[in-house]
């Protein structure tokens, strides 16, 4: 496995380890169906800023799917930065969104964007994905 086939995987790794770190509320028994990051960076700049969207289309046994917020841990955070720095070493350019989806059975989606970052250029009420459960709902046949 080359180092950014490597970097995917242990960010991965990462990413799902962080999914118990819930901001308001304790993991339980929940189990997830989806998992999306949205992290934002400016890293190669003078004054290094990184802005995070992290949450679990989750549910607790027999209860309804909910969309539940977490924090990513220092080592996901690295993971990702990691993966900057060597595609940065590849062609030359800085990625400043990395969008991530992780499905249950490993599968795993990361998208990269290289213009002016939505959160960090100033649009601080990001509610791009305020409907996503139902859009993942819509998606899944409206389960």
């Amino acid at each position: 496995m080359d180092d950014l086939n490597q970097a995917y995987a242990d960010a991965v790794k990462a990413v799902v380890g962080s999914v118990v770190n819930v901001y308001d509320s304790e993991w339980g028994a929940r189990s997830w169906e989806r998992l999306l990051v949205d992290y934002e960076s400016l890293l190669h700049e003078r004054d290094p800023v990184t802005s995070t969207i992290a949450f679990a289309l989750a549910r607790y046994p027999q209860a309804p799917l909910e969309k539940v917020a977490f924090d990513l841990s220092p080592e996901a955070e690295a993971c990702l930065q990691r993966i900057g720095e060597i595609m940065h070493g590849r062609d030359g350019k800085w990625w400043t969104t990395c969008r991530l989806t992780v499905e249950p059975d490993g599968r795993y989606d990361f998208q990269f964007d290289y213009g002016p970052p939505y959160r960090l250029s100033g649009n601080l009420n990001d509610r791009r994905y305020v409907d996503y459960l139902h859009r993942y709902k819509v998606e899944k046949g409206g389960r």
